[in-house]
């Protein structure tokens, strides 16, 4: 059971919280398991349905990334022939 004040996990047959002391209600704990059941499953089905369309964008991103690194590099090297210009 987990109390409803302070979170603390206490023993199911627990009629106190061990850790707050607050009165833990049984009808109350069991309502909050449900909802972290069905939390549970419906973040599962969520990844088993955003799985590929997330590897899609992954692709998209790394084409992305690696379009900006190259742009980075070629600026770093026309700074790099114009002080080299400038100074010479």
């Amino acid at each position: 059971m987990f109390c409803r004040k302070c979170g603390e996990e206490n023993p199911d047959n627990a009629v106190f919280c061990r850790n707050c002391g607050e009165r833990l209600k049984e009808e109350e704990v069991k309502k909050a398991e449900v909802i972290e059941n069905t939390i549970d499953t419906n973040h599962t089905n969520q990844q088993s349905t955003t799985g590929p369309s997330s590897t899609t964008s992954t692709s998209n991103n790394d084409d992305s990334n690696l379009m900006s690194c190259c742009l980075c590099i070629i600026v770093v090297f026309i700074v790099f022939a114009i002080i080299g210009a400038i100074f010479r």
